[in-house]
């Protein structure tokens, strides 16, 4: 049995499996491009990021 949700990113509907361990809040794509950026977050560096005070 597969149930369909929407994904929180793109509104997009997609497939998931019930009895998984964990519940998926994105399709496959958004998933994955959020994965790549939580893998990347240690390359930023605290001058990469502007200042609006000044």
């Amino acid at each position: 049995m597969v149930k369909k949700k929407k994904c929180f990113e793109c509104k997009k509907e997609f497939e998931v499996k019930p009895t998984a361990r964990y519940v998926r809040k994105y399709c496959d794509t958004c998933g994955k491009k959020r994965k790549k950026m939580w893998d990347n977050q240690w390359k930023l560096k605290f001058e990469d990021f502007d200042d609006d005070d000044e």
